[in-house]
């Protein structure tokens, strides 16, 4: 039975000196660290001390221990171990249950009484804090993904963690990519119902090979639950020998075989009669079936020596979609979307070459083949399908010296990302644009019109050393280096080599802000292109339109009698099109160095953790041009924690650093796709289509890197307090201080380099005449104050001023440059309560609360924020509590066993709801106040209060020999609560009429999936 852990002459859990600590690799490994004492309290060397683990390649680890009567066992994959300890003249002890986990250190104190007798067992796990870690995070190991209900993912599992908002899935089988609490908030086109636009910036790591997408800045793959040893998952105080980006940090760790073979099969299945009916009102988009079918075998190739894992899946998962008759976009039409279409495959091999030498190799395919056609606000016609998925390659090698751990890894990640039409023999794209509501048969005419062909790559080298040594203190020293490539070779076009927006009706020039669409957005760019066009300018004079400008130009006034009335073959009157010049591939790439240094430095009971990472990109445009090189960013970390009562039980600790976000291949993209297709936007003038602006190709560079830009940091300020509580309890409390800044945007720097053109918006926005009022001109002042000086746009080689006339010209379309004081200001509170497994349950509870402010959207993805003045961040109407974000949130989850084999788990989740703010514009950014509020803050309004719970019942017994089966119901949303997730900001995305503050997504109803499991 356990003994007491009050008594010294028994077996006493401490932790160790930091000298005992190493850091464990990005492939995910531990520390265990063992000190053997007499019932003195003694020091006992010599003494041997054996740590086994079905986990553990190689086998069984065997140390003596040193004067101290400490050993360290290092490099161990994490799970349960063993531990037996032995010594001359005194009674053998050991150790059960002993949980290692990834990049932690377990500590224990074995005291050996002096008289002879049986061996003395501790049959508990081991659950201590680590007192000598500044990181926050959770982990999960292969028990709990077999406990709780969650889905079958990666992600589904990072929203348990502490610290993380996952949004549950909605009625269309969809859900946001998992983000920080502490710096949540929309994407700059996202909604009411949230969004994360901090998981923009998470790292996704499978045994230490980045797999996040290069360009969106999620997780997409995903590996069977099955696979997994443990998933880690670091949610704040993250050091320097990890990730530059300041999101979430999720690394999971693939299981490695054992010198047994074991194995299993499972399948899961949903179907719409295990799910209820959407309450009155909701919309019937929800009956979904999914099938999930994975075969798995592991074991010894070489007993102790060579290790193999082998899984392969198949997924299928679709959703029907039926918009109510009464829909006026749809008219009642339904169809079946596809969710997901997989086939997945896993293989590694793992040797341990000699004691102190150990490589492994995987790989892992998995293509995935989707549709948009579950989503209600996409017509059948405008369908598009998806290609994601790819091969990702790992080869790894580490050797242990004496007091040095060399680790090498390589690896290369090849994803395709693609999407085209659906049905593109329906006819081109061609949208009606309509100063009135009408029904989505006569607006969305032909096929989606996508052609996106896109594979992502990645190759990265990295190297690790870590140096264990001895200086006023015990030191564990790291340092390392990487070097990698990403690209994006990328192939775009258009379903049938264009697409229109027309008018449903003959319109004039000046009317066609009731109508909106690109004409009406570029109507500056139009003219330019006319007034360049000499046989056009004859043209509309003959037509009896009389130029008013200087040199004999038109401005947009002289225009506005001008009809569009020339019928477009497939439907409205023509006014705009999208048309392809040439197709061409582009392959922009971002070539990436970095290093790192980080000590762990131990004086008594204080653990000092300085580091610093140095990250260095070069942006390379795909014709090998040289775009923007950044040089190396520094980001200092550093760490303090105190274990206060030396006894590893209580712990106080503190955190600043800073995060380095390298800008997404989307933006290289933006910038260095130089040899890529080329479109021409044109508009129906005078029976001829003007191209008035060209993308793509060397004609026109899309955008250049100021010479001044920066990367995107993250401050972070960190402080906590932990205590283990009793046996079985640990509490934690902790507060953040968060700082978003240099934010960068794509400028439109012919409107911010013109004050007049700045004024000219302003009148526009706010309608104001020829004699502005006190508050009128009040806000022209304000937008004309925007004005930034032609040197903040230098670069690609240019002055400011040159720059700003390429821009006049048509040579140049946008600049990339850091945001003038944009910055997003983020403070939270985080209470957690732990319950180890102990008489039959364990379980946790997390309460945050969260302020978040600022006047910035962006996410460096092409945002709206450099396009327009409206919303820009210099004004005060900007600033304010952050839409999107939220103010509180509590989850909870726990699980009960039997000795019989039943389980039950239960996952909780509860939140403020999201803050939003009415009069959304384009962007996705809120319309301008009425002119005399320009100086309030941001008006905020919230979403519903949310709150779900979802519940696992699971059964397992043995059937014959070492053969196990399970059975499970995992049943989500048990209280069937179907509350709306997301308002409008405008509109009503379901009615005909817009009504805003109106519900458009709601939870999905109570819904079973089913499941059994097999395994030997």
């Amino acid at each position: 039975m356990p003994l007491p852990l009050s008594s010294r002459s028994r077996v006493a859990l401490l932790i160790l000196s930091a000298g005992a600590i190493l850091p464990a690799a990005l492939a995910g490994e531990g520390t265990l660290a063992i000190r053997v004492l007499n019932s003195k309290g003694a020091p006992v060397a010599g003494a041997t001390v054996v740590a086994s683990s079905p986990t553990q390649i190689g086998g069984a680890r065997r140390l003596t221990t040193d004067a101290r009567g400490q050993v360290r066992f290092i490099r161990l994959s994490p799970g349960g171990f063993s531990v037996q300890v032995e010594a001359a003249g005194l009674q053998a002890g050991g150790l059960k249950g002993v949980l290692v986990k990834v990049d932690q250190t377990t500590s224990a104190d074995v005291v050996l009484p002096e008289t002879a007798g049986a061996t003395v067992v501790v049959s508990d796990t081991i659950h201590r804090l680590d007192v000598t870690t500044v990181t926050t995070g959770t982990q999960f190991t292969q028990a709990d993904l077999t406990e709780l209900p969650v889905g079958r993912d990666q992600l589904s599992t990072i929203a348990l963690a502490p610290g993380v908002l996952g949004l549950p899935t909605n009625s269309t089988g969809s859900s946001a990519n998992p983000g920080l609490i502490f710096g949540l908030n929309r994407t700059s086109g996202g909604s009411a119902s949230g969004g994360a636009n901090g998981a923009r910036n998470n790292t996704y790591l499978i045994d230490g090979v980045d797999v996040t997408n290069p360009e969106t800045g999620t997780g997409r793959t995903q590996l069977p639950p099955e696979l997994i040893q443990v998933q880690d998952i670091k949610t704040g105080g993250i050091t320097a020998e990890y990730t530059a980006r300041a999101g979430l940090f999720s690394n999971v760790v693939t299981r490695s075989g054992g010198n047994e073979f074991s194995g299993g099969l499972s399948v899961q299945y949903r179907s719409p009669s295990l799910q209820n009916k959407p309450a009155p009102g909701r919309f019937d988009v929800s009956k979904r079936t999914t099938k999930d079918l994975n075969a798995w075998v592991l074991g010894p190739l070489v007993k102790d020596r060579l290790w193999f894992v082998v899984d392969a899946q198949k997924i299928t998962d679709t959703v029907e979609v039926h918009p109510p008759a009464s829909n006026a976009l749809f008219a009642g039409e339904s169809r079946t979307g596809t969710l997901a279409d997989a086939s997945k495959f896993f293989a590694k091999v793992t040797w341990q070459i000699a004691d102190h030498d150990q490589a492994s190799a995987s790989f892992n395919r998995d293509p995935l083949k989707f549709d948009n056609l579950s989503n209600p606000n996409t017509r059948t016609n405008r369908g598009d399908q998806s290609q994601q998925g790819g091969t990702r390659y790992l080869i790894t090698y580490s050797h242990q010296f004496e007091n040095v751990v060399l680790d090498l890894r390589a690896s290369r990640n090849k994803e395709e990302n693609s999407t085209v039409a659906l049905y593109s023999d329906l006819g081109p794209l061609n949208t009606l644009l309509s100063a009135t509501p009408i029904t989505g048969t006569q607006k969305n005419l032909g096929n989606s019109a996508s052609q996106d062909i896109r594979e992502d790559e990645r190759t990265e080298f990295r190297a690790d050393l870590t140096w264990l040594f001895k200086a006023a203190g015990s030191h564990t020293f790291k340092a390392g280096y990487q070097v990698g490539e990403e690209s994006l070779n990328r192939s775009t076009g258009i379903a049938q080599g264009v697409s229109y927006e027309s008018y449903i009706n003959p319109v004039t020039w000046g009317g066609t802000a009731a109508y909106g669409g690109n004409v009406n957005s570029f109507k500056s760019k139009i003219v330019s292109a006319i007034n360049a066009n000499p046989a056009l300018v004859a043209s509309l004079k003959a037509a009896g339109f009389a130029p008013t400008g200087a040199g004999g130009a038109f401005l947009s006034t002289d225009l506005n009698a001008y009809v569009f009335n020339s019928a477009n073959p497939s439907g409205g009157y023509a006014s705009y099109r999208n048309v392809v010049e040439s197709l061409n591939p582009s392959k922009p790439k971002m070539d990436k160095k970095g290093f790192y240094i980080q000590d762990q430095w131990q004086i008594g009971d204080f653990t000092f953790s300085p580091g610093v990472r140095f990250d260095d990109y070069t942006y390379v445009a795909d014709d090998g041009t040289r775009l923007f090189h950044t040089g190396y960013n520094v980001a200092p970390r550093i760490g303090l924690t105190w274990d206060v009562r030396g006894d590893g039980r209580t712990k106080a600790y503190g955190y600043a650093g800073r995060y380095v976000d390298p800008i997404k291949l989307d933006m290289v993209r933006f910038t260095g796709s130089l040899t890529s297709s080329v479109t021409l936007e044109q508009a129906f003038i005078q029976n001829q289509w003007l191209t008035f602006n060209a993308r793509g190709g060397k004609k026109t560079l899309d955008a250049v890197f100021a010479d001044n830009f920066k990367l995107p940091k993250t401050d972070e300020l960190r402080v906590g307090f932990s205590q283990e509580l009793g046996e079985a309890w640990s509490a934690d409390v902790a507060a953040t201080w968060r700082r978003d800044y240099d934010i960068i945007e794509d400028f439109d720097i012919t409107l911010f380099t013109d004050k007049a053109a700045l004024e000219s918006e302003a009148r526009s926005v706010f309608g104001i005449g020829a004699s502005p009022s006190a508050a009128q001109q009040h806000a022209i002042d304000l937008y004309r104050n925007l004005a930034l000086d032609p040197s903040t746009f230098a670069g690609g080689g240019y002055s400011g001023a040159q720059n700003v006339a390429r821009a006049k010209a048509g040579a140049l379309n946008y600049m990339l440059a850091n945001l003038p004081g944009a910055e997003r200001k983020y403070r939270s509170l985080e209470l957690t309560l732990n319950r180890k497994a102990v008489d039959h349950w364990s379980g946790f509870a997390t309460l945050s609360f969260v302020n978040a402010t600022g006047n910035s959207y962006s996410s460096g993805d092409a945002g709206r924020q450099g396009d327009n003045a409206q919303w820009d961040e210099r004004l005060p109407y900007m600033n304010g509590r952050l839409a999107g974000s939220i103010s509180w949130a509590f989850k909870a989850y726990g699980a009960y066993h039997w000795d019989s084999g039943l389980v039950v788990g239960a996952n909780f989740l509860s939140y403020s709801g999201f803050a939003y703010a009415r009069g959304i514009s384009g962007g996705g950014l809120e319309a301008a106040p009425a002119v005399d509020q320009v100086d309030s803050s941001r008006q905020i309004h919230w979403t519903p209060r949310f709150y779900q719970l979802d519940v696992r019942v699971s059964y397992s017994r043995k059937l014959f020999g070492q053969v196990k089966g399970e059975v499970y119901a995992d049943i989500f949303n048990i209280l069937d609560r179907q509350g709306a997730t997301g308002l409008s900001e405008s509109n009503n995305l379901w009615s005909a009429a817009p009504v805003a503050d109106s519900p458009y997504q709601y939870q999905a109803p109570r819904n079973v999936v089913v499941g059994a499991r097999i395994t030997f």
